[in-house]
């Protein structure tokens, strides 16, 4: 199959070749921190990029337009935060590209969907293990159904957000290229594979993460329920309270503790 064909060696385009052109409208850096908060909620980066003093440190660039990441400094520590594109080819795509940059540690969120309804929403959610379910990962890992984080990044979280009072837990999630095409039974067979979230990009970025050896902290916070019982979508609205920002600020104390 053609999902089998990993092959470890060079590729005809690596990301290093971009950095090449760092000097053409392509490709801009004007400055880069050890960290940077990858962002899926475009609400966050907005409010961010209003606030006092913060500027806009460089940017890459695709056909879609201009990609920016924002300087944010907040007692002492400063970061980058920039908007992460949905779905896994552009989302690992861009991290490529920062990490040439010079980015260091990458904080990653965004929401998930919810496959067990005994998880409440808003609540934070680090991804262990994912059911490979998208092709990106498959191109920067042998096959399998499942791939995991390194132990040492969710232990590093969990450490970070516990001192802080921060409840989290880690879970399998179920990364599908397809939300459209999430059919109840598909959802039956993931929950009995162990899932019990779903996203679009978290297998992609584990992958990523084992073949670029980049040091990756990634979360959700839960969004909607996909309730396979009674086929239907409910999308929680009543239930989602917690501001955006909160979820950055669930960020930065990662941040705090690298």
């Amino acid at each position: 199959m053609l999902l089998e064909e990993f092959e470890p060696g060079r590729a005809v385009i690596e990301p290093e070749n971009l950095s090449l052109e760092s000097g053409s409208a392509d490709f801009m850096v004007r400055e880069v921190c050890d960290i940077l908060i990858y962002s899926f909620n475009g609400q966050i980066v907005e409010t961010i990029k209003q606030l006092p003093d913060v500027y806009e440190g460089g940017f890459i660039k695709s056909l879609n337009g201009k990609h920016p990441w924002y300087i944010y400094e907040r007692d002492g520590l400063k970061v980058a935060v920039m908007l992460a594109c949905i779905g896994a080819p552009m989302a690992v795509g861009n991290l490529e590209e920062l990490k040439v940059v010079g980015f260091k540690k990458f904080i990653i969120l965004g929401s998930c969907g919810v496959l067990d309804k005994n998880i409440a929403s808003d609540r934070i959610i680090l991804p262990q293990t994912a059911l490979r379910d998208e092709g990106t990962s498959y191109h920067y890992a042998p096959a399998s159904d499942e791939i995991s984080y390194d132990e040492r990044y969710l232990v590093k979280m969990e450490t970070s957000l516990r001192r802080a009072g921060i409840d989290c837990t880690r879970t399998k999630t179920w990364t599908t290229d397809a939300f459209f095409r999430e059919t109840a039974a598909k959802v039956k067979r993931r929950m009995a594979a162990g899932a019990e979230v779903v996203d679009m990009e978290a297998a992609s970025i584990m992958a990523w993460a084992q073949y670029r050896k980049a040091d990756v902290y990634q979360f959700f916070y839960t969004a909607d329920y996909v309730d396979h019982h009674n086929d239907e979508w409910d999308q929680r609205h009543e239930t989602r309270s917690t501001g955006a920002m909160v979820f950055f600020d669930v960020a930065m104390t990662i941040a705090k503790g690298l």
